[in-house]
């Protein structure tokens, strides 16, 4: 961490990226610190391979696409993942970085970055950057605390994820007293639904299946469907009445974003390392929750993840 706050400090403009499918954890770590680098008055662009959810437009995220600034940086921030196909069309030019760092809680890819702070015991990126921004001399605004506070509750699935810990609670604790409406993030995020949510919900239903004696959902939503939802299927949080069920393991949801493109989402009950299934889909994660991409033939797609899940399943057969 006193690397990276060295970096803070001693430089002047910075480039920000999150990951493809941004979930709030990776907008909120990202926009909090361009925010904190702003008042610093640095000057920083932030990027994501995306857009920015309906459901968290209320972190006031306002993504950059001049590619030509990047370059004119003296630094390159990854944030939230950790490797380039994880950034998707920025990663040629964060590759080309002058320095390049890596902010995260994700297990390692084998990218060499300058600087990390990196741990993976934590349940969250905002929970890193919250105490990066406490280092650094800058005074924290309901901003700031809102967009980070929206990062670690999202991540700790309202903490009630088994990685949350202690420090992620005393960091809520922290943040709240900063102001920003609670209740307000806490329903935008966990309980507003749109009006057609109810025909998305009838149409999850009808398109999971499972296999391997029910221990494994497949959830798919070809491009004509992700395109009739596309605001829900953005919101990982909408698929969540599906954790928990008795007997099965491991979900994956596989959206088909464009003609022959899936980004795909593994989550895991109890035990299944799924961040091993999702490296074979070009991706990566946590043990609990890993996401990647393919492209290609869906039959096929199909029959290679119900053989890797299968692989990580029996590894745990007595």
């Amino acid at each position: 961490m006193e690397e990276v706050i060295e970096v803070l400090n001693k430089y002047k403009s910075f480039a920000l990226f999150c990951h493809l499918s941004p979930d709030a954890d990776a907008l909120g770590s990202m926009n909090a610190l361009r925010l904190a680098l702003k008042k610093m008055d640095k000057k920083v662009y932030i990027y994501c391979d995306g857009k920015v959810p309906k459901v968290l437009s209320f972190l006031k995220v306002q993504l950059d696409t001049k590619v030509s600034n990047i370059a004119k940086c003296d630094v390159c921030i990854m944030m939230d993942c950790n490797s380039l196909d994880r950034v998707g069309k920025y990663g040629q030019y964060f590759d080309k970085a002058q320095i390049k760092v890596n902010i995260d809680h994700h297990q390692s890819m084998n990218y060499q970055f300058d600087y990390e702070y990196v741990n993976r015991q934590s349940p969250s990126t905002a929970d890193l950057v919250y105490e990066l921004i406490k280092n650094l001399d800058v005074k924290i605004n309901s901003d700031i605390a809102l967009n980070l506070y929206a990062g670690l509750a999202s991540d700790t699935g309202c903490f009630q994820h088994p990685g949350t810990n202690q420090l992620s609670h005393k960091h809520a604790y922290e943040l709240i007293n900063y102001n920003f409406d609670l209740r307000d993030v806490n329903y935008k995020m966990f309980k507003e639904k749109p009006s057609n949510y109810l025909y998305f919900y009838k149409s999850v239903l009808r398109n999971t299946k499972s296999y391997l004696n029910e221990k494994l959902y497949i959830i798919f939503f070809n491009h004509r469907a992700y395109k009739r939802f596309e605001h829900i299927c953005d919101n990982s949080a909408s698929f969540q009445f599906l954790d928990g069920i008795d007997g099965n393991e491991i979900r994956v949801k596989i959206i088909e974003k464009q003609k022959g493109f899936y980004t795909l989402s593994f989550r895991a009950n109890k035990y299944a390392n799924v961040c091993e299934i999702a490296k074979k889909f070009d991706g990566g994660g946590h043990k609990m929750a890993s996401g990647g991409k393919a492209t290609g033939n869906y039959k096929e797609l199909l029959s290679k993840i119900i053989s890797v899940c299968k692989e990580e399943l029996d590894k745990y057969e007595k």
